[in-house]
């Protein structure tokens, strides 16, 4: 019982058509899922454009879902939406919540049935509003702890699934901490602090892939178990450039 996944994070706008192009056919080589870590966009965090064309290009490529990074955030939550709408995929923050109703179509957590098996998939997002802040008064989103949101997604999710995957937009410390603290998790797809770099982690064990920046690379993961129910991974990063 195998899983492929396609790993990108932090593209910045910078997924141009022969890239999502080349994303596309690794996705279909490679019989993977293909998946984002957020700040996907172009927009900062405090504003909002007309238009996200790199959303296009990845509803091009065949993402399956993407986490709500900084540059995904804004402080109101027609802002938020907006920002995401381009995207024919699901849109993930299990730590961002509306004041009141919901987020839109961005959702907390997904399950995704693939090649016969079922993946959970959900997304953390930075702490982009500091409780007590001045932002705090004008917003109508607000953060819970991250900690608090991926135990609630872990528990919720795990019995459910063959594969458990966190798309992660909160950097290599607090990915580390987030294995430590999810066992469970198979999977911890981060972006955000740009780095590079696979690494194992815990008995089970977790994997943890950051892909670099700026669609310069994707990471391919293979997953596998043994017969005791441990992970084994085999990784290879792809050039885009």
């Amino acid at each position: 019982m195998d899983l492929s996944v396609v790993h990108t994070a932090d593209m910045h706008d910078c997924l141009d058509r022969p890239r999502a192009e080349a994303l596309g056919l690794l996705r279909q080589q490679a019989g993977a899922l293909l998946l984002d870590s957020g700040d996907a966009v172009g927009a900062g965090n405090v504003y909002v454009r007309l238009r996200e064309p790199v959303l296009g290009r990845m509803n091009e490529a065949g993402y399956h879902a993407m986490a709500v990074g900084n540059r995904e955030f804004f402080f109101r939550r027609s802002g938020m939406i907006r920002k995401t709408r381009g995207a024919q995929f699901p849109v993930l923050s299990a730590n961002v919540r509306a004041r009141r109703g919901d987020l839109g179509h961005i959702q907390r957590w997904i399950t995704l049935p693939f090649e016969g098996q079922t993946v959970g998939v959900f997304g953390l997002t930075p702490t982009m509003i500091r409780p007590g802040s001045l932002w705090e008064r004008f917003a109508d989103v607000r953060h819970i702890h991250w900690r608090d949101a991926a135990r609630e997604a872990a528990v919720s999710l795990r019995a459910e699934v063959d594969w458990l995957v966190a798309l992660s937009h909160r950097g290599l410390d607090d990915d580390l901490s987030l294995a430590e603290l999810c066992p469970e998790i198979d999977l911890i797809l981060g972006g955000h602090s740009h780095d590079r770099l696979t690494r194992a982690v815990g008995e089970r064990p977790t994997l943890i892939s950051h892909p670099g920046y700026d669609a310069r690379s994707a990471v391919v993961v293979t997953a596998a178990r043994d017969a005791r129910g441990g992970n084994r991974f085999e990784t290879r990063v792809v050039e885009m450039t």
